[in-house]
């Protein structure tokens, strides 16, 4: 199953990545997250839109230096991939597509995806440990 913090963060770091890429600031008025926290489904977490898509995207950076097959899976998965080192939005995808893209079973995919998603939640904790010694 899927982590549904990481889901949210995601969500919200795909929007940045794409306004980035389209020569905007990268912080968009109202990600999908901030909607769900207006009404009320937050679930404790309000985001900072600039800090944390900067610290999914510099976690990112680390999965891919890692693996690069779990970065793009995750990137697609998100509805992201790379033409000539751009970020472009991809056409809505489910799972069972791109397992096919990946000449892979849907439950795989799912694996590789939760394999992303503990690393993301590693690079997180890392992030507040090395933000506590700081302190």
């Amino acid at each position: 199953m899927l982590n549904t913090y990481v889901n949210r963060r995601m969500v919200q770091w795909t929007g940045w990545l794409l306004k980035r890429e389209g020569g905007a600031l990268g912080y968009p008025k109202q990600c999908s997250y901030t909607r769900l926290a207006a009404s009320g489904g937050n679930a404790g977490y309000v985001p900072d839109l600039d800090s944390d898509a900067m610290e999914v995207d510099a976690i990112m950076l680390k999965i891919k230096k890692q693996d690069e097959k779990i970065f793009r899976v995750m990137h697609m998965f998100y509805g992201v991939d790379f033409v000539g080192g751009h970020a472009v939005p991809t056409a809505t995808s489910t799972a069972q597509l791109l397992a096919k893209e990946f000449d892979c079973h849907r439950d795989t995919l799912y694996a590789w995806l939760e394999k992303g998603h503990r690393l993301m939640m590693d690079g997180f904790h890392e992030n507040d440990v090395l933000a506590h010694i700081r302190k």
